[in-house]
């Protein structure tokens, strides 16, 4: 299928006409007990609604916003999930934008939408929607009967980006992308979940006719054979601790938890039960690498537990769960990582080592790096990571884990992953332990991306490798399972070499080809032409002194307009004998529409 946008294009306007949106539905008894009245519903509602209200305006619900359709008298729930260069990534449902959104993969055009709030600056425009393919069967006949409308219904909508960034908070909210809590999986009633939506407000199960924005809390669980769902249960009258469920207008809201203090999306907003049994959608988790795939840039609850090779983990602040003392961070017994093990108490300022092995991702070789790890205490300085040195009443003791290249001096240029599990103790609260994980995601090399716009042009290999006996750097395709070379082409005046990636086609969800160019280009203001890989000098003798790579479309002319994301890697070698060597890692993130 060829995605021109021609083709599907589909104002929203038209789309949203023949859905059903759903808003929060609050229990009987609890309505009651925030102020309303079941007698007067309507005229009691903002009793209710200025006790719930406030909860909906903490920070990590700043990105939630209201989805508008001009023209229409249609609305949505939706949550921002951040910028590129050129566009703004907002998640909602996908039956908000198409009533036929299983029929097929899309990518579709988008005619008027807003999103805002009060914490939210506008958001406005024309753009494209994209929707997951439908999940396919995975055990035949039971997989089928197990599926459900919801477990597709996700969009992400791109449009232009406000010259002025958002009022929102620092960071965009968190996706989960996890295994399942083990400890919340025990419990068959969920784990609390929270949710901000916009829309028809009920009592039970009778409209009030008023709508806007509120917040509501309820435990939630993944549900399906393959737990691909996120289920909330819904008692419309007693006692009970399962009192809101999705109306119209909370289609596309996200459902709210915290794992290790974290609070991240697990699901989002698509349908009620029409028996007012429950609400469920798509969890977050089941569909996250597609939503990377149509924006790169969005962050996950793994992301937020990384130590990269130049941004730091920096924990939350642990020392806020306990009422007194502080708190220290050890590394409990685990195959693949030591560090300290007991608390201690010196007062002195430094950090500890943490030694974990970690796996090279083009390799697979498996080797040992040495990781800093610091306590803030509060006095000026950080102290080892399990000193308990507090000064006064700053109880602060954030923990941040760091990769030093001189701390590992061995260690070959590469891309590093791994995990390592770190535990918060209470220093006078012994029953506080809290175990989280913490990925290592070292990219101990040069790094770039590619785009359809934009090549990527490495620094000097030269100077990073710097040969001493004036020799030339090398430049090749390493050896990958995901990339070959096709020999060089010489087009006009300039030459380049010819590298086939295989990418993933992340609306079919399948993989494609793409030719890139890969050429070296000559140093400064040179007559000389740009010449292919196995190059080492220009036209004039000159050492070349980097390497270029780019996607250009005439190069692949069969190639549907869609995003293609893949990763490229190119090895350079200098020095006596080519014994200096430098790995340079290419994103591609290659959009075509």
């Amino acid at each position: 299928m060829k995605y021109r946008i021609k083709r599907v294009a589909i104002a929203i306007a038209t789309a949203v006409a023949a859905t059903s949106a759903l808003a929060i539905g609050i229990n009987e008894q609890r309505f009651e007990a925030l102020g309303g009245r079941l007698d007067e519903p309507l005229s009691s509602m903002h009793l209710v609604q200025a006790r719930l209200e406030p909860e909906s305006l903490r920070p990590r619900f700043r990105n939630v916003g209201q989805l508008g359709f001009p023209g229409t008298d249609r609305n949505c729930t939706a949550t921002w999930l951040g910028d590129d260069e050129q566009h703004a990534y907002v998640m909602t449902a996908a039956h908000c934008v198409a009533s036929d959104f299983r029929s097929a993969p899309w990518a579709r055009s988008l005619g008027p939408v807003t999103l805002s709030s009060r914490l939210l600056s506008k958001h406005e425009g024309r753009g494209l929607a994209f929707i997951p393919m439908p999940r396919p069967p995975q055990d035949g006949g039971a997989a089928e009967q197990d599926a459900s409308e919801s477990d597709s219904d996700l969009a992400i909508l791109r449009l232009p980006r406000r010259t002025a960034r958002p009022l929102v908070s620092e960071a965009p909210p968190l996706l989960d992308d996890l295994d399942d809590d083990s400890t919340a999986s025990a419990r068959p009633e969920g784990a609390p979940t929270e949710f901000v939506g916009y829309g028809a407000w009920h009592v039970g199960t009778r409209s009030i006719d008023r709508a806007g924005r509120l917040w509501a809390r309820s435990p939630g669980r993944a549900t399906g054979r393959a737990r691909q769902r996120f289920t909330v249960d819904y008692q419309p009258t007693g006692q009970t601790d399962r009192w809101f469920s999705l109306t119209s207008g909370d289609s596309g809201g996200a459902f709210w938890q915290a794992r290790w203090g974290y609070w991240h999306v697990v699901a989002t907003a698509s349908a009620r039960d029409k028996r007012w049994r429950g609400s469920e959608g798509p969890r977050t988790a089941a569909l996250v690498q597609w939503v990377k795939g149509v924006f790169p840039g969005a962050r996950t609850l793994g992301d937020r537990l990384s130590v990269l090779a130049g941004v730091p983990f920096v924990s939350r602040d642990h020392a806020e769960d306990v009422s007194s003392g502080s708190v220290v961070y050890l590394v409990p017994a685990q195959a693949g990582g030591t560090g300290p093990a007991e608390p201690t108490a010196s007062g002195a300022s430094g950090y500890s080592v943490i030694q974990a092995v970690v796996e090279d991702e083009l390799t697979r070789h498996r080797v040992e790096i040495r990781l800093r790890g610091q306590r803030e205490t509060g006095c000026g300085w950080a102290s080892r990571m399990e000193d308990d040195t507090t000064c006064g009443e700053r109880r602060s003791a954030r923990l941040t884990v760091s990769f030093h290249a001189e701390d590992n001096p061995g260690l070959m240029r590469g891309s590093y992953v791994g995990q390592i599990e770190i535990e918060a103790v209470g220093t006078r609260d012994g029953r506080y332990r809290e175990r989280f994980p913490l990925r290592l995601r070292i990219g101990h090399l040069v790094a770039g991306t590619v785009t359809a716009a934009r090549g990527y042009e490495t620094p000097d290999l030269a100077a990073l490798l710097a040969p001493q006996d004036g020799s030339p750097v090398r430049v090749a395709l390493a050896v990958q399972p995901r990339a070959r070379g096709d020999g060089a082409v010489t087009g006009g005046v300039s030459s380049f070499s010819r590298v086939v990636a295989t990418v993933r086609d992340v609306l079919e969800s399948r993989d494609r080809t793409v030719v890139l160019r890969a050429f070296r280009r000559p140093a400064g203001s040179t007559a000389c032409a740009p010449m292919p890989l196995a190059a080492t000098v220009d036209c004039e003798g000159r050492r070349l002194p980097g390497v270029s790579l780019q996607f250009v479309e005439g190069d692949n002319p069969g190639l549907p307009a869609g995003l293609y994301r893949g990763r490229v890697f190119l090895e350079a070698r200098g020095g006596p004998g080519g014994a200096r060597r430098e790995l340079i890692g290419v994103d591609l993130n290659i959009d075509t529409f």
